[in-house]
């Protein structure tokens, strides 16, 4: 594909300048690099300035494609760069993000052309690898809902940060089957092993925690949907609320010593029974009172299964036509191995507890995703425009408006201070599984707004 072709690179990082080697050893001529870092880059002679400098670089005719190589780079430049190209008729391939990379051997056979997640989802989340490798290297890990989009993405790259075991708990046992054979090629293995049980269900996580004996835990089960929490909203008070109860009471029996509760951006907001239930989640982990306990925010994931992505693919191929709700309706996104990495930093984080929210890049129009998506399928399915379900907010927001964001050690990442609010206190009030699972619509929503709006509160003794 490269051989003999002449090459602009766009980024000359450390991804950037091992892709250089690789090109050329795939017989391109490197013909032109633009790097916003070109001033602290010495001794290259085709460095030709910054990446704004990129259309004067293909006014002059003298390259054939362009390789972007910048492992820091948002959705947006990448669309910008991608733009020039093709008002040119240059083909443009990207490298993975570094969070999809095994190792820098043979890096030209791993780019590709720009889908749609780089075109949308791809953002510049700075990841201190060897300080995620110093905090879970050598030590045992556990992963709820493991086998879910973001706890698989978790799990592999705790695998490649040294983790030394990585028990896996879900309540899908046949998405645990397919996370281990994909990490092992086997269905057993001891640095795998598999605690099927469900996160409703306090008898079977406690002696989970007891029998693996985890000095990591991170806590992704989690129902997501906006639509079915909205149709039934005392599953979001089984899962979201007692589940995080029962981990955090789990977490604190066998000592964990660092707990990362995965939450979303809606907990901001606090619209709808799936971020108010989340923001109850974020409360509770506060509330343990446990140095290292931490929740970490941020948008939808991209490509996850049952996300805006997948469901348009399903409605263009099978119905001939894409439901948006809103016609100016955005949304913050962020791809899984993205997510799944500002998981792990969040273990890093030098404060001892808080909310992390990380800055997205601007929020996607989703009318405008919805066309890409057809223009990416070559489908004549139309959009259609409908309003907005109960639930679901026009724009996300990131902060709610009664919290102060301070900045952290990793850029555009911020912490805020939720209000602590007792599991057992909670767990009290909810009254077990069975209350959840009885409870009417109208009586799940209303305990939902009243525990998330209860004083700050801390669990017993801690």
């Amino acid at each position: 594909m490269y051989a003999g072709r002449r090459v602009l690179l766009v980024g000359y990082g450390v991804l950037g300048s091992e892709l250089l080697v690789d090109l050329e050893a795939a017989g391109a001529i490197v013909a032109s690099i633009v790097d916003d870092r070109h001033r602290e880059i010495g001794g290259e002679p085709r460095l030709r300035g910054p990446v704004s400098v990129l259309p004067d670089v293909l006014n002059e005719g003298e390259v054939d494609l362009l390789v972007i190589g910048a492992s820091l780079i948002s959705a947006s430049r990448i669309n910008w760069v991608t733009r020039h190209a093709r008002d040119r008729g240059l083909p443009v391939y990207v490298a993975p993000e570094r969070s999809e990379i095994d190792s820098m051997e043979n890096l030209s056979e791993v780019t590709r052309a720009p889908g749609i997640e780089d075109l949308f989802a791809r953002s510049s989340l700075v990841v201190d690898r060897d300080r995620i490798s110093e905090v879970v290297g050598g030590r045992r890990v556990l992963v709820t809902g493991a086998g879910g989009s973001i706890g698989r993405q978790t799990v592999h790259q705790l695998v490649r940060h040294g983790a030394e075991t990585v028990g896996l708990l879900d309540r899908d046992d046949c998405l645990l089957h397919d996370v281990a054979v994909e990490l092992s090629g086997s269905m057993f293995h001891d640095r795998f092993p598999l605690l099927h049980g469900d996160s409703q269900r306090r008898g079977r996580v406690l002696r989970a925690f007891e029998a693996f004996g985890p000095e990591v835990v991170v806590h992704a089960a989690a129902l997501k949907h906006v639509a079915t929490l909205e149709a039934d909203p005392a599953n979001a008070v089984a899962v979201n609320v007692l589940g995080t109860a029962h981990v955090l009471e789990a977490a604190s029996a066998v000592d964990v010593d660092l707990l990362v509760n995965v939450s979303t951006d809606k907990a901001a907001s606090r619209v709808g029974s799936l971020g108010v239930s989340k923001y109850i989640g974020e409360r509770m982990t506060a509330g343990e009172g446990r140095s290292g306990y931490r929740s970490v925010r941020f948008g939808n994931v991209l490509g996850s299964r049952g996300s805006v992505l997948h469901t348009f693919r399903l409605q263009a191929e099978h119905h001939g036509r894409v439901e948006v709700r809103g016609d100016a309706t955005t949304r913050f996104f962020m791809t899984g191995g993205e997510a799944a990495s500002l998981v792990l930093s969040t273990l890093t984080q030098r404060a001892d507890d808080g909310t992390f929210v990380f800055r997205m890049g601007d929020p996607v129009e989703i009318l405008r995703l919805a066309r890409a998506v057809l223009e990416d399928l070559s489908s004549d399915a139309e959009v259609h425009l409908t309003e907005l379900e109960d639930g679901e907010a026009r724009h996300e927001q990131l902060f709610g408006i009664d919290e102060e964001p301070e900045g952290t050690a990793i850029p555009e990442v911020f912490r805020v201070e939720v209000p602590p609010l007792s599991r057992e206190a909670v767990a009290d009030r909810v009254g077990g599984l069975g209350a959840a699972a009885s409870m009417a619509p109208g009586q799940a929503r209303s305990l939902l707004d009243a525990i998330a709006t209860w004083p700050a509160s801390r669990v017993a003794g801690s």
